[in-house]
This record gives C-alpha cells, sequence and structure tokens, in this order.
C-alpha cells in the first residue's frame, strides 16, 4: 500500500452536512425545520415521480408542514434548458431539492444557482463562475454510483454547441444537506445499477491514481474501490432483495464522490466526453466501457498503486509475482468485473469506428476535457489517446 505524503497541507472540500444510512431521507424533515422553511421545489425526473420513488422525500418535507411543488422535466445527460427551466419553477420557494441520480441532483444545484443570481445560464459554466451563494439546498440520491451529493459540480450538454458536455464548477454548489438513504436505490433496474456502480469505482479508482491525490482521497477511494468489488455484483443480481450490497454501494458510490471532488479525475472522464455525445452512452456505462483500457494505458506510471488495487479488487498475489505482473492484473479484475455484471468491454458494441473517428474524438476530448488528461498519472498526447480508443474498440 503507498500513500501520499502527509508533510503537505490538503484542503477538504465537502458539504456541509451529510447523513448517511437507512432512513438517512428523515433527515429533510428536521432540516425544513431547523431553517424555517415554509416552500420547496423538488427537482427530479417524470419516471421517479411517475414511480413513487419521490414520495417518501415529499412525505418528510410535508411533515415539516412545507409546501411542496415538484419539477419533473429532468432526463439523463441533462440538458442546459433543464435547469433554466427548473429555476423557473423555484421562484421564491426557500429550498431546492434534488432527487434522483446524477442528472437530478445536477439540475438542482444549477437550478437553486440561477434562481439565486439571474442568468444568462453560460455564464456560470466553466470553473468558479457562480457569482455567490444560492438558497438552501439538499440532494438526495436514488442511484449508486455518480456522487453528486458530496459535489460541487455539474455536468450538462450544451444544445446551442452540438450537445457538448459542459462543466459548471464551484464551491457555492455543495449541498446544505446529502441525505443518502440505500432504501431509495430499491428500485433501481439491474441495467443502472451496474452503470451507476462503474461509475463509483472509475471516481475510486481514478481519484487513486491521480496526480492531485492526497491522503485523505486515498483514504476514501481504497474503501470505495473495495466496496465495489465486494457488492457491485450481487447489487446488479439481487437488488431489492440485498439490503447489505445496496447499502455499502450507496456508500461507495458517496465516498468515491468525496474522494474525486478533492483529488481530481483522470482520462477516462475525458475519454468519456465524445463517446456520450458520438453515441449517445450514458456516463457510467462510458465510464465502464473505457475504465480497464485506460488502467492498461496507465500501469506503467504507477506500478505501486496498481499493484494495490488489484489486492483491492479482490485478486490474490501468486508466488513469485512480479509487482508489474500484479498490477496488471487490476485491469483483468476489471474485464471480469463488467462481464459479471454484463457490461460489454469492447466500444465496437455501440458503434462503427474508425481511426479517422478516433481522432476526431481525441480532439474533443482535448478541447472539453483537457483538465482530466492533466491530472492522470500518464502524460497523454492526442495519439496516446487515439491508441486508447483502439484499444477499447477491440475489447478485451
Amino acid at each position: 500500500m503507498t500513500l501520499g505524503s502527509l508533510a503537505d497541507t490538503h484542503t477538504i472540500r465537502s458539504p456541509a452536512h451529510v447523513e448517511y444510512g437507512s432512513g438517512a431521507v428523515d433527515a429533510l424533515e428536521s432540516f425544513a425545520r431547523d431553517r424555517g422553511i415554509d416552500s420547496v421545489l423538488v427537482v427530479t425526473d417524470d419516471h421517479l415521480a411517475a414511480s413513487g420513488v419521490i414520495d417518501t422525500p415529499v412525505a418528510r418535507l410535508e411533515a415539516a408542514g412545507v409546501d411542496v411543488v415538484v419539477y419533473d422535466g429532468v432526463a439523463p445527460e441533462p440538458k442546459l434548458a433543464m435547469a433554466e427551466a427548473a429555476a423557473e419553477q423555484v421562484g421564491d420557494r426557500d429550498l431546492v431539492v434534488g432527487v434522483g441520480g446524477g442528472s437530478s441532483m445536477d439540475t438542482a444545484k444549477l437550478a437553486a444557482a440561477l434562481a439565486a443570481h439571474g442568468g444568462p445560464v453560460r455564464d456560470m459554466l466553466g470553473m468558479d463562475n457562480v457569482p455567490g451563494e444560492t438558497g438552501p439546498l439538499a440532494l438526495v440520491p436514488t442511484t449508486a454510483g455518480t456522487g453528486s451529493e458530496v459535489t460541487h459540480v455539474g455536468v450538462f450538454a450544451d444544445e446551442r454547441d452540438g450537445g457538448v458536455k459542459k462543466v459548471v464548477f464551484s464551491p457555492f454548489l455543495f449541498a446544505d444537506l446529502a441525505a443518502v438513504d440505500p432504501d431509495l436505490t430499491e428500485t433501481m433496474p439491474p441495467g443502472v445499477a451496474a452503470a451507476t456502480g462503474l461509475d463509483a469505482l472509475t471516481h475510486a479508482i481514478e481519484s487513486y491514481v491521480s496526480v492531485l491525490r492526497t491522503p485523505y482521497t486515498d483514504t476514501l477511494a481504497r474503501r470505495a474501490v473495495e466496496l465495489v468489488a465486494e457488492n457491485l455484483r450481487p447489487a446488479v443480481a439481487q437488488g431489492p432483495e440485498n439490503d447489505e450490497v445496496r447499502a455499502n454501494m450507496s456508500l461507495a458510490a458517496t465516498l468515491a464522490g468525496q474522494a474525486f471532488v478533492n483529488s481530481g479525475l483522470g482520462a477516462v472522464h475525458a475519454l468519456t466526453y465524445p463517446l456520450g455525445m458520438e453515441c449517445g452512452l450514458g456516463h457510467g456505462l462510458a465510464n465502464g466501457v473505457l475504465l480497464p483500457h485506460v488502467m492498461r494505458y496507465n500501469v506503467p506510471a504507477e506500478v505501486d498503486r496498481f499493484a494495490d488495487l488489484a489486492d483491492l479488487l479482490g485478486e490474490q498475489r501468486r508466488p513469485g509475482e512480479s509487482d508489474r505482473a500484479f498490477a496488471d492484473r487490476s485491469v483483468e479484475a476489471v474485464f471480469d468485473l463488467l462481464a459479471d455484471v454484463n457490461v460489454p468491454t469492447s466500444i465496437a458494441e455501440y458503434g462503427d469506428f474508425d481511426r479517422e473517428t478516433f481522432a476526431d474524438f481525441a480532439d474533443v476530448a482535448f478541447e472539453h476535457s483537457e483538465h482530466n488528461i492533466d491530472r492522470n498519472p500518464r502524460r497523454m498526447d492526442r495519439e496516446d489517446v487515439i491508441g486508447v480508443f483502439e484499444a477499447a474498440d477491440e475489447g478485451r
């Protein structure tokens, strides 16, 4: 095990209050009472609204005597217009509550900022362009993967720029309350459980090898990797029948989110940009498919760390096995996990690509996510990125 240096001073960024565990959603009632909240906008998607998943959060808010209005216009891979529409619904309401996956929580963050400061929305894109505090914000995840409840980041497709994903990043987007209640993940379909779990694993692994890692992020990332390795398979296979594995996956997602928001990510997240845009591939699934291929590229730069990851992923070192050989098995462990949760190991499953397409993909990755490439443990140029896409096209 290799941990970051304790000799340096590091900043820890986090929400004001995290409530975790079965029944954590109940914290919404006391939060609303203590803050004197009278009216709330709940930001979610139409599936969660129709299926009744939001009923428990809404009931807790209403128990505090709060008037609740629901905006259910969020869709996967959210667009800036969704945040603008949600902000219009905020009006003079005292609290915004995002309930759902990363899409709903990100939309709630940006809606709260727009309601507090006005637009135009594109002025808030990028790093530290939210001008100040928002109104009170609470986030309640119903999936186990994005970690958005503990981050100060939102990702949106910009309709005016061909659907290119843009990031809003500001300390003013941290929630006042993150209520992580694994009971709310019961209705996740197996495919969603797999994709979101692989999202959490990607966050943890990229945090652990990021050039900006710290002892704090190392500790969170290591435990998150262990939890995903031990629990994602049964979470996908058993779902609502296994409370323990769902609770562990919720914890893994939150730990990984807290890790990466303090360490940064890496090349996997840069390369998902063009893959999501061109193929319509969801973020978590794109992360999962690309993860082992980027890991394979990175192993030579961080042999000790990838050997750690092999161990955390459940691999057993063989007698006389070198550190490098054991590090390489971290990649195989992720390939095995993908297969077990029915996720392809090749991007060829999602499109017919060629080198020219991958060259375009590389340009998009550098244009829109170069900061993630800069945090990758092994330096990458345009040809390196093309090579990773070609390897991902071939598959395992």
